[in-house]
C-alpha cells in the first residue's frame, strides 16, 4: 500500500492503465487529479501515519465518486468506509443515488453505512435553520458520531474541491465575514477529523478524471435550483465574474492562498495577545483590550469561542468604552461581568454554594474551605509586647480572645449591608465598598468568606481584618487565625 507522502513516480505506478497518460516515451503518467490528491494529503498530513481509518462521505455525485476513485488508487482502499446521507428531499432521485452508492461499495468490497435525515423536520424545529444549514448540520453531527465510536484514529474525507472554495468565499463575503470565513475551508480540520483531499483541484479536473476512467456518477438535479444561494453564485456570480476577468478562478485561488497566510499569521497574534491579557483564571485585561491596536476585533476573538456574537461583542466595546463596571452580558452558555480591571467569564450554571460553618475556637484546629485553602486557628498566651506578633499578611488575623468572649465563631458568605471596622480610618466601612475600592473580581466577591462573632464581622477572610478585639497591653491570650493555600503555602492576599 501507497503511503500518504507517496510522490509521482510512487503515484503512477498504483494506478490502473484506464487513468493514465503516456508520454512520447510510453512512460505511464499518473492523471492531474492524483497528483494533486497526493499532493495535498501529504504537504497538509492529512493522513499523517497513512494508517488511518478513512470514512470517506460520498452522495454518488461527481466530486465524491472521483475522490473514491482517487483514494482506491493511490492505495487506501482497505482504509476506506463510505458514508452515504439521504436527506429525504428529492423523492425517487435520493433512492437512486442511494442505489448508485451502495453498487460502488459491492463493486469495491468497501463497507457501507448509509443515514436516512428528515431534514425538513429537523428543519422546522429549529427556527431560523435554512434547509442547507440543516442538511449541513445532520451531516456533521453524524460524521462525527460515528467517529467517536471508532477505536483506531479515523478522519471524515469530504469532497469539496477548489470551486467549492471559491464559492465558500465569495457566499461569506455577501453575507459578512471575517479572516476566517475570507480564507475559506480549512484543508483539514483537527476538532472533528475532517479532511478535504479535493481541495486543491477544480471542478474541471474533476470531471476530466471521471471520463478518463469512463466512471458514471450522479447528478443532483437541486444543483440548478438557484434558490439555493451556492447554486446562485455558482451559475450566475462567477460567470459574470469572469466576463471581467477570465482568470478570475485562478486569481481568487491566489487570493485564498494568500489570505490563509494571513490567517495563520493573525492567529498566531491573537494567541500571544491571549496569554499576555488573560489571567490564570480566564479574566481579560480591560486596558489591554482598550489599548491594543484593533480592540473591537481582539475582544472578538477572545469571546466568540463562548458564544458571544458580533453584535454583542459590539455593545460590550462601547460598554468598556463609557468605563463603568458591574455590567453584565450573557451568551447561550457564559455570563461576562465588566469589573474595573477585568471582565470575568463564568459559566451561566455556575453558582456560588451557600456555605455556614461554625469553628470552636477554644483550642486549636482547621478546616477546609470551599476553594480548597486551609484556615487554621490557635489560642495561646500573649507576649509581654504584642507588637512583636505584628506586622501580619492578610492571609492572619489575630484577636484578643478573652475580649471576643465566645468560644465559636461563624464562617459564611456575605449578606447586603455587611462592614467591619478597617485598620487605619475611623468607623465602619462596608464591605460592598472594601470590595470596589480594592479591585476585587466579581468571583472573588462572590466567592467571598466572613469570619462572623454574634453579628459582628471579624475578617473578610484572607483579606481585610476587623480592628475591634484588636491586641493590647492586657491582652493575656492570642487567637491567630492563619489561611494557607491548597498546597500548605500562605496565600497572597491584598492589604486593604
Amino acid at each position: 500500500r501507497r503511503s500518504s507522502s507517496a510522490n509521482t513516480a510512487d503515484v503512477s505506478s498504483s494506478i490502473p492503465s484506464s487513468s493514465r497518460r503516456l508520454t512520447s516515451t510510453s512512460r505511464p503518467m499518473p492523471h492531474p487529479l492524483l497528483v494533486r490528491v497526493s499532493e495535498t494529503i501529504r504537504s497538509h498530513q492529512l493522513l499523517p501515519t497513512g494508517r488511518e481509518q478513512i470514512h470517506l462521505a460520498i452522495s454518488g455525485g461527481a466530486d465524491s465518486v472521483a475522490l473514491l476513485m482517487a483514494l482506491l488508487a493511490l492505495g487506501y482502499g482497505a482504509h476506506l468506509r463510505l458514508l452515504h446521507c439521504d436527506f429525504a428531499l428529492r423523492g425517487e432521485e435520493s433512492d437512486g443515488d442511494e442505489a448508485f452508492v451502495h453498487s460502488l461499495a459491492e463493486q469495491h468490497g468497501l463497507p457501507y453505512l448509509v443515514q436516512h435525515f428528515d431534514t425538513r423536520a429537523y428543519v422546522a424545529a429549529h427556527s431560523g435553520v435554512s434547509v442547507e444549514m440543516g442538511a449541513r448540520e445532520l451531516r456533521y453531527r453524524w460524521f462525527a458520531s460515528l467517529r467517536d465510536q471508532t477505536r483506531v484514529p479515523t478522519v471524515t474525507a469530504v469532497a469539496h474541491n477548489a470551486d467549492d472554495q471559491i464559492e465558500t468565499l465569495l457566499l461569506n463575503l455577501s453575507m459578512g465575514t471575517g479572516i476566517r470565513g475570507m480564507s475559506g475551508m480549512p484543508y483539514r480540520r483537527d476538532t472533528d477529523g475532517i479532511i478535504r483531499p479535493l481541495m486543491d483541484c477544480p471542478r474541471a479536473l474533476v470531471l476530466d478524471y471521471l471520463r478518463s476512467l469512463g466512471q458514471p456518477y450522479r447528478e443532483d438535479s437541486s444543483n440548478a435550483d438557484l434558490r439555493y444561494r451556492r447554486n446562485l453564485i455558482r451559475h450566475r456570480l462567477i460567470p459574470l465574474l469572469e466576463e471581467l476577468n477570465p482568470s478570475f478562478r485562478k486569481a481568487a485561488e491566489r487570493t485564498l492562498e494568500n489570505l490563509r497566510g494571513v490567517e495563520t499569521l493573525y492567529l498566531e497574534r491573537v494567541e500571544e495577545l491571549r496569554r499576555e491579557l488573560l489571567t490564570e483564571r480566564g479574566e481579560i485585561s480591560v486596558p489591554g483590550i482598550l489599548s491594543s491596536s484593533a480592540p473591537q476585533t481582539l475582544l472578538y476573538e477572545f469571546l466568540h469561542p463562548y458564544g458571544f456574537s458580533r453584535e454583542l461583542v459590539l455593545q460590550i466595546y462601547s460598554q468598556l468604552r463609557a468605563g463603568t463596571a458591574g455590567a453584565t452580558f450573557h451568551s447561550d452558555g457564559y455570563t461576562l461581568v465588566r469589573g474595573s480591571e477585568y471582565l470575568e467569564l463564568r459559566p451561566r450554571d455556575e453558582e456560588v454554594i451557600a456555605y455556614r460553618e461554625t469553628i470552636d475556637i477554644a483550642q486549636g484546629g482547621e478546616l477546609t474551605l470551599p476553594s480548597g485553602s486551609v484556615l487554621r486557628w490557635d489560642v495561646y498566651p500573649c507576649p509581654e509586647d504584642h507588637r512583636s506578633l505584628l506586622p501580619l499578611p492578610p492571609s492572619e488575623a489575630l484577636y484578643d480572645y478573652e475580649a471576643l468572649g465566645v468560644t465559636e465563631l461563624l464562617i459564611r458568605r456575605r449578606e447586603e449591608g455587611d462592614a467591619l471596622y478597617p485598620y487605619g480610618m475611623k468607623g465602619r466601612k462596608l464591605l460592598r465598598r472594601i470590595f470596589i475600592d480594592g479591585k476585587y473580581s466579581h468571583r472573588d466577591r462572590a466567592e467571598a468568606l466572613l469570619l462572623v462573632r454574634e453579628g459582628q464581622i471579624l475578617w473578610l477572610i484572607g483579606h481585610v481584618p476587623d480592628r475591634r478585639y484588636a491586641l493590647s497591653a492586657e491582652t493575656k491570650q492570642v487567637l491567630h487565625l492563619r489561611l494557607s493555600s491548597p498546597l500548605g503555602d500562605e496565600r497572597d492576599g491584598e492589604k486593604e
